[in-house]
Order: C-alpha cells, then structure tokens, then sequence
C-alpha cells in the first residue's frame, strides 16, 4: 500500500485531497559513516554516484550527504570526520550498514541516532525552542554563561561549562554529555527496532540484535598479535645463547627476510 501511494499518479492527487499543503515524502534512512577522510566531497553528485558504484549500490541510493560536524568546528590538521548519509531505501541502507569502501579504506557505517532538540536559548532539552522559550537571559552552549552562545570567548576546551550537567569540562553541545546521553538513551529505548543493527525488514537477516552481532565479530587485534611475527622472524635469524639490545632488534625487523623479493 505504501508503495502504490508512492507512486507519482497516485501520490499528486491524494495529497491535493488533503489540503494545499500537504505533500507525501517517501521515508528516508539516516546513517553515520566514521571517520571519513576530509578530502572527500559530499556535495559532489558524481562523489556521491562514484561511492554507490563502488559498493554495489543502486544508483540515486544515496539521497545526500553532509558533514556532522561544522566545518568551523574542525580541529587543525584534522584528517577525517563522521559523515551522514541518507538513503533512500530501507534494503540500500541494510547493505551500507556492512561497511563501505572509500578507495583503499573500510569505512564503519551504524545507523544515526536521533538526538533530542535543544533550546538555543536556555541550552534545555525540554522539548521546545527558543522561539517559545521562557528563560528571562540567554545561556550560552559553551560556558553557561549569562551571554548568547555566538558571543562566547571561551576558546580553551578545560573552561568549557555543561548547563545542563552543571560540570565542568565539556560544552553543552558536545556529544558526551551525560545529560544528553540519558536522554538519547531513554528516546531509543522507546523505538520499535531498538536493539538491532540494520533497519528491521521481512528479511530474517536484518532481525539480529547489536549484541548477538558483537559477540560474532572477532576480538580486535592486541598489540603481540601485531609485532608477534616480527619476534618470531628475528628469533629464528638470532644465534642462540645471546641477548640482543632494543637498536639491534628493530634495525633487524625492518630489513626484509632472506629470499624475499
């Protein structure tokens, strides 16, 4: 039924019933894609066209793309950031959600989780703006202090001040925030198809629970198992009986093996 509404016919008619502005929109999916190298430009139609093509995705499958965080905001040097995409079908977003490749690097893709809105004027997540705010002064994001957030001269992240923690060391806006995080878990709580990591379909494998996926997932590699085969190789080249110093050790394992090309 929702999809014969979709369709153009049948979609201009049913909304002109409804009155002058009423539209039907199709539902679309957001997702996060981690740390996404900043050269990348998701303004750019044929980026984002070249993106599906590389990773099997139909072509127009992803709608938009636009950086989470404000470009102003960026640290210096900073090398990637958090991306968002918005599909336009729930089986696209399911296939981005396994990962996605930009060139040589795999990117980590998790479905975006809505946030609660904050008043701009009393930092407050109460559930309303700061056009129907009540607060007699403005308290600004970043220091809780009696001044719009714009004007703030706190540059230095250790004078940050949470109005809503009431603590110091992190802004109002910032992502770790206790009082946003409760607030984010208690809305997600409240979903549905909380507790999976694909967007719940007919289809049994996206009826996965994020725990369940955790536990399939290997252990991330430890330290030994990366230097593990470097000690093994220059074990077996060290004439026995003799302890080797630290300098001679690494200038060993940077040379290649014997016979290697």
């Amino acid at each position: 039924m929702a999809r014969w509404l979709l369709r153009p016919a049948v979609a201009k008619p049913f909304s002109r019933h409804l009155g002058l502005r009423a539209q039907v929109v199709e539902r679309s999916y957001r997702l996060v894609a981690e740390r996404v190298p900043v050269s990348f430009d998701p303004a750019s139609h044929a980026v984002l066209r070249a993106l599906e093509v590389d990773n099997g995705l139909k072509a127009g499958a992803i709608v938009r793309a636009d950086w989470i965080k404000p470009l102003p905001r960026r640290r210096p040097g900073q090398l990637t950031a958090h991306l968002m995409l918005t599909m336009a079908d729930v089986n696209q977003a399911n296939r981005a959600l396994r990962g996605l490749s930009l060139g040589e690097r795999r990117i980590v893709v998790r479905r975006d989780v809505e946030e609660p809105k904050r008043c701009a004027r009393c930092q407050s997540y109460d559930g309303h703006f700061a056009r129907d705010c009540k607060a007699e002064d403005n308290v600004c994001a970043t220091c809780a202090g009696a001044h719009r957030s714009a004007d703030c001269p706190v540059q230095d992240p250790q004078l940050f001040r949470c109005a809503n923690c009431k603590e110091d060391g992190h802004a109002a806006w910032d992502h770790s925030c206790p009082t946003l995080r409760s607030k984010v878990r208690a809305r997600t709580a409240r979903r549905a198809d909380a507790g999976f990591r694909f967007f719940v379909t007919n289809s049994p494998e996206t009826w996965v629970p994020e725990d369940e996926e955790l536990a399939r997932a290997p252990p991330p590699p430890t330290v030994w198992s990366q230097i593990r085969d470097t000690f093994e190789r220059v074990d077996a080249t060290r004439p026995p009986g003799t302890q080797q110093t630290i300098d001679s050790f690494f200038s060993q394992a940077s040379q290649p093996p014997a016979g290697a090309q």
